[in-house]
């Protein structure tokens, strides 16, 4: 099931920008590592260092470290605002998969700097999102990416595990690594699989600020997820919409009649095996769930994706360029990483012998567990019902987590607000492309006060975006950027 694994996974493409930065070994980092030793637990710690711009063109100041917390340590790659460093929110991202880099959503979508087009050195981004927000990019779980583990110690497999270690590495962070940062807002984001590790990292950081109020507090103000995959069984629903019918924006169905009918004879099997997945999710009952699923369903598809001309899950309209991401900027940036020159100015420690742009072993220990079946939704549902904002924005174009799937996904998620959002229609919005306003997108969303009228309401978001597909930031980046200001400037897309 390889196809499936990957199918919530980050695909890539390429933008490319004026200004390149190709990266040379005699370039030295700016400093050597500075070592934060948390004041709450002996075993908690940062190793950071700054970076220059010759490994990535940021045009603001930026870091790179490890957190190390026991025998698990996360590298991230941390950069301030280039409008107001101090006054700016800070945003995290986190790639998906399970076991997805973070480093692609950095190098390839949103990152101040971009991998070039022969990966060997980056362009600068002006769409990047530190234009209006610190950003934060971590390889997580560990094992991913730069992230790695002590020998003899089991890799995370499941989400919760996960969003425990973030915390902790975001508790050091803004408390006692850059200070600053303890009392502006803060926003999760992520993309794919994200639409797990988002809500979870967001409701344990709320559960946590709860329970131990004397600890550093983390001042979680939204969450914002691109193409996400929040819900396996909508996900999986909505590939019959996508491929047929010309809902998505395309001219014709991708698919005929005769595959469509196949689709929908096998769909109501495969629902009522992820409900009692959902109900209990024990690994066997949701593997089960997940190869009826696949057989029935995806692999009609995904079976023919994958490969150089085969076709991409990530975008409907285009064939797959390269092996599983299916775009070449994968390869590219993986190659970028493994240079002497990087690894001079980051420094890895011993036990990182290579850079990859994915971790098969956090997929296969995902695997293992029910995560990749069950949905996330009661951690979205446990956010807005403590006042923290959600966005669900969505390239259209997509299949591996479908506008379909998601938008049916969001009329169903029970909770207050859920009447007002379920029967409202999908209204256009428009953003500036090229110096003119045009209408780029659907849209609907609902502000509700919940637990009483003290309280701020919740926002909950449904934004759509044309003419892109699983990355919407890569697709359209200048759309992108206005979606992502608009929302943690709490600005209508109406």
């Amino acid at each position: 099931m390889l196809s499936f694994r990957y199918a919530a996974l980050l695909g890539l493409g390429y933008a490319a920008a004026a200004t390149q930065t190709v990266l040379r070994a005699e370039e030295d980092p700016t400093d050597e590592f500075r070592v934060v030793q948390s004041s709450v637990s002996p075993e908690y710690s940062v190793r950071i260092r700054e970076q220059n711009d010759s490994i990535c063109n940021a045009g603001s100041v930026q870091y790179t470290g490890w957190l190390d917390v026991g025998p698990k340590h996360l590298f991230f790659w941390y950069f301030e605002s280039q409008n107001d460093p101090v006054n700016d929110p800070l945003t995290l991202w986190m790639t998906g998969g399970p076991g997805g880099s973070s480093m692609l959503g950095l190098f390839e979508e949103l990152g101040p700097c971009l991998i070039n087009e022969y990966g060997n050195g980056t362009v600068y981004n002006p769409y990047g999102w530190t234009r209006n927000s610190s950003m934060l990019f971590v390889d997580q779980p560990v094992d991913v990416g730069f992230s790695y583990i002590d020998e003899g110690y089991d890799i995370p497999g499941d989400s919760h595990v996960a969003a425990v270690d973030m915390h902790r590495f975001l508790q050091l962070f803004v408390s006692e690594v850059f200070p600053e940062k303890l009392g502006v807002p803060f926003h999760i984001s992520g993309e794919s699989y994200g639409g797990h590790y988002v809500p979870y990292l967001g409701a344990q950081i709320i559960e946590h600020n709860k329970l131990y109020p004397n600890e550093p507090q983390v001042n979680l103000k939204s969450c914002l997820v691109g193409n996400g995959a929040m819900s396996p069984k909508d996900k999986i629903f909505g590939y019959w919409e996508t491929l047929c019918t010309t809902n998505p924006g395309v001219a014709q169905p991708v698919f005929n009649e005769t595959r469509c009918d196949i689709m929908a004879e096998n769909l109501p099997r495969c629902m009522e095996l992820a409900d009692v997945c959902a109900q209990n999710p024990d690994p066997a009952i949701c593997h089960a769930a997940g190869v009826v699923c696949y057989d029935g369903i995806i692999s009609f598809y995904d079976d023919e994706s994958s490969f150089p001309g085969g076709r991409n899950r990530f975008d409907i309209t285009i064939p797959c360029a390269y092996d599983d991401l299916c775009y070449i900027q994968g390869a590219l940036i993986q190659k970028y990483l493994n240079s002497p020159a990087v690894w001079e100015a980051l420094s890895p420690p011993k036990e990182i012998t290579e850079y990859k742009v994915v971790s098969n072993a956090v997929s296969d220990a995902f695997d293992l567990t029910s995560d990749t079946m069950t949905p996330s939704t009661p951690y979205v549902q446990y956010l807005l019902a403590n006042q923290i904002h959600y966005l669900a924005y969505q390239g259209n174009l997509d299949l591996a987590c479908n506008t379909a799937g998601n938008i049916r996904w969001s009329n169903s998620l029970a909770w207050k607000g859920q009447a007002e959002f379920s029967s409202k229609q999908l209204t256009p919005w428009t953003s500036v492309v090229n110096g003119k306003s045009e209408v780029v997108g659907s849209t609907k969303e609902v502000n509700v006060r919940v637990g009483g009228s003290d309280k701020i309401p919740s926002r909950f978001a449904m934004v759509t975006v044309n003419g892109a597909g699983h990355m919407v930031p890569q697709d359209r980046p200048d759309v992108a950027l206005d979606l992502m200001v608009r929302w943690i400037n709490g600005a209508s897309f109406n």
